[in-house]
């Protein structure tokens, strides 16, 4: 059952709705001139803490889009509005308590303005607005597709490699596609996602656990060895998420049907370390994750699955954070990485929306040390006729779309070949979603699938 579109959110906007109105209701005009003052508090609360959490404490790079801050700005709103009428009703209630003591020395009693059951009601009624919030909030991001991820959170994979599905072929480097040679047996297994550990033995990083797609061909009695897509997720975020937010599983069950059980093999390693951790993809005082991502992962993916070697049939793709580090990895080492996939990436890898912080973070105030090791200057400063690349950004999503524009106009300029698309949403996983199966198209006819 989704969560980001669909019945859901619509009865639960349609209750929002509802429950919004019976908290405004009322025959006072006192209360109508507080509801719009509440309104417009409320409204400015919501702008002033989504600037401050990019802007002053540094949580993320870029500006909260306005569907989100209007989501919590009806969130504050409603709560107000609840925690006002319960108060009014609890004010109430000890009137009625003082007054039926007045009423015993002869006094008579002035009723309370809000009833109990009224309060009770008010604050149910500001639960629900909240929630109903909160759920707008993931329609736009996309972090829970489904009622399921919500309740099981990540999916339970088998962890490991068998031996039996480690490295076979002796000679594992192929000059033709996959797709040459390749005759669909009659009966094939699934593909099959699994848990793996992917140690940082050059870099000392400790990366999280990654996940690993291996489509039907690999499980057959003599497999092909196939191309590779290393593929990082956002920030905050885990590998999992592109099974659980990016619906991968599925997409790749479609990829692997259309092409007769072939499809590339998926490494998704962690590249941040924790949920919240923001590495940038670099080698810095937050850590070796350069070093990580093109030494220690393409070193474990030869020595433990049977994929081919040639790094011609290798690709890296990503999105936001990802994105941004699918293009360092492809300027900074295209000799590993020679086909690439940016869906939503940064301009520049960036841990806060104030550029000086991110220096003085991550590389002890020395700009020129971080500017060298930039995608954007390495565009300008080098050449990569062998590179080819697919850049996508959401329609609504302004911002991560110019900073495509001006990284495929550079790209370009480099020697790379590029294509640039968009597609419905802003920078959320809906969108993504949506560009995976075309991502996907593009990486397979490069690395010789289709």
């Amino acid at each position: 059952m989704s969560l980001a579109s669909g019945l859901i959110p619509v009865a639960a906007f349609g209750l929002g709705a509802v429950a919004l109105a019976y908290l405004l209701v009322r025959r006072s005009r006192r209360w109508w001139l507080f509801a719009l003052l509440s309104a417009v508090a409320s409204g400015a609360l919501a702008l002033l803490a989504g600037w401050a959490v990019i802007h002053v404490w540094y949580w993320w790079p870029e500006d909260l889009p306005a569907t989100v801050i209007a989501c919590v700005g009806f969130g504050i709103w409603g709560l107000v509005l609840g925690l006002t009428t319960a108060f009014l009703g609890l004010g109430g209630l000890l009137r009625r308590g003082a007054a039926q003591g007045r009423q015993r020395h002869g006094v008579r009693p002035r009723a309370g303005r809000t009833s109990v059951p009224r309060a009770m009601l008010a604050v149910a009624a500001a639960v629900v607005v909240l929630a109903v919030s909160a759920l707008q909030v993931n329609v736009y991001f996309g972090e829970y597709p489904t009622v399921g991820s919500l309740i099981h959170g990540d999916p339970a994979l088998a962890r490991g490699i068998p031996h039996f599905l480690q490295k076979k072929a002796a000679d594992r480097y192929r000059l033709l596609p996959a797709k040459d040679g390749w005759v669909e047996p009659r009966k094939m297994s699934a593909g099959e996602f699994r848990q793996v550990d992917i140690p940082g033995k050059v870099s000392g990083f400790r990366a999280r656990p990654g996940v690993v797609y291996l489509p039907p061909a690999y499980f057959t009695p003599h497999p092909p060895v196939l191309p590779v897509v290393v593929l990082v997720t956002g920030q905050p975020g885990s590998p999992d998420n592109w099974l659980v937010s990016g619906h991968l599983g599925q997409i790749m069950e479609s990829y692997a049907h259309a092409h007769h059980g072939l499809a590339p093999v998926v490494v998704m390693p962690d590249a941040n370390g924790s949920q919240e951790a923001n590495t940038m993809c670099m080698n810095s005082a937050l850590g070796r994750v350069d070093t990580y991502m093109a030494v220690d992962v393409p070193h474990w993916i030869t020595n433990t699955l049977n994929v081919d070697t040639n790094h011609e049939h290798w690709a890296v793709a990503g999105f936001s954070y990802g994105g941004t580090c699918a293009m360092q990895m492809v300027t900074r080492h295209p000799n590993v990485y020679r086909t690439f996939a940016a869906i939503s990436a940064e301009l520049e890898p960036a841990l806060t929306a104030n550029r000086a912080v991110t220096v003085q973070r991550a590389f002890h105030g020395n700009t020129a040390a971080f500017d060298a090791v930039v995608p954007m200057t390495l565009l300008e400063r080098r050449s990569y006729p062998t590179i080819h690349g697919w850049f996508a950004t959401g329609a609504q999503d302004a911002v991560y779309t110019r900073y495509a524009q001006e990284l495929a106009t550079a790209a370009h300029k480099a020697g790379m070949t590029v294509e640039r698309t968009t597609f419905p949403g802003g920078h959320s996983w809906v969108m993504v979603t949506e560009a995976l199966p075309s991502a996907f198209s593009y990486l397979g006819a490069r690395l010789g699938l289709q």
